[in-house]
């Protein structure tokens, strides 16, 4: 495995390790809204247990098993917003589009938008081709998190994919310049080799199918047709015919 692709798939790593704490009971405690004490130390305890087995499976790359874990978690406790949370993630990384962005408007719903949510909610829609949302998504958890690296990578991707390469450069230098590992200052890197190779690749298109179609232009300028000419024959023959 090459140089970059072992760094794009330790990003991966990052992503969840970044994007979901690692302290779930802590935030399955935080996030359950007020009932009776000992009702919600017990439900925290199970939702806290599912989270920290998903959390592990999510981990390992196993996004099937995690959906049923934290699907688990949600069943437990349906006003965990931790739980969704997980959820909705690990529903995105098993392709399950459609119920990640239910669970999505749930969490809207119940709290403020964390990075992490706007996040998870951009991958969604640039899953789903909706460039122009994903891009608000990924700017939006800028906002309130300049340093979040995961929303800056799927921007640097989506700026590039709809041909805003200007953009998609600078956010690679401010990654780079911001970042606090090796590993990001070497992935920023190889963002931007990306753009700019993706940005060359259009240009080639570009030239290529103009120099096609001025190519079409100067044949059809220069085909002529042309009268047939008659044969000696043919001139005898008329000339025959025209004296009788």
């Amino acid at each position: 495995m090459s140089g970059r692709k072992t760094a794009m798939l330790t990003l991966g790593a990052i992503i969840v390790s970044t994007g979901i704490s690692s302290n779930i009971a802590q935030a399955a405690t935080t996030s359950a809204p007020a009932r009776p004490q000992a009702r919600t130390r017990v439900v925290s305890a199970t939702v806290g247990q599912y989270l920290q087995k998903g959390y592990e499976q999510m981990r390992k790359g196993n996004y099937e098993a995690a959906v049923r874990i934290l699907a688990a978690a949600v069943t437990a406790d349906p006003d965990s917003v931790s739980a969704r949370r997980y959820l909705a993630f690990a529903l995105l990384r098993h392709g399950s589009l459609q119920e990640a962005m239910y669970q999505l408007i749930i969490i809207q719903k119940m709290a403020k938008a964390t990075p992490f949510d706007n996040y998870t909610l951009g991958e969604a829609y640039s899953k789903m081709g909706r460039l122009n949302d994903a891009e608000n998504c990924f700017r939006e958890a800028l906002k309130t998190n300049p340093n979040y690296d995961p929303a800056r990578a799927s921007l640097i991707k989506t700026l590039s994919s709809v041909g805003k390469y200007d953009d998609a450069f600078a956010e690679c230098l401010t990654g780079y310049k911001a970042a606090k590992t090796d590993l990001l200052s070497r992935y920023y890197r190889i963002l931007y080799q990306n753009v700019q190779e993706q940005k060359l690749s259009l240009r080639r298109i570009q030239e290529a199918t103009s120099a096609a179609g001025a190519a079409t232009g100067a044949t059809g300028t220069t085909t002529t047709v042309q009268s047939p000419q008659q044969t000696p024959a043919q001139t005898q023959s008329r000339t025959v015919g025209e004296t009788r």
